[in-house]
């Protein structure tokens, strides 16, 4: 049994740089590992500074 394979044209031509620029700027002030922080955090607050 053989699929239907589609293949679509590009819509939009869109720069590397400009596309990084958009998804930078959606992606500004968002937590994108809120659990790997709270467990940075945990981490953090029972470490000590030594000073040298």
């Amino acid at each position: 049994m053989k699929t239907k394979e589609t293949t679509s044209k590009e819509l939009v031509s869109v720069s590397e740089k400009a596309l990084l620029s958009l998804v930078a700027s959606k992606l500004k002030d968002r937590v994108l590992f809120p659990q790997k922080i709270a467990e940075a955090k945990k981490y953090l607050l029972g470490a000590t500074l030594i000073k040298s």
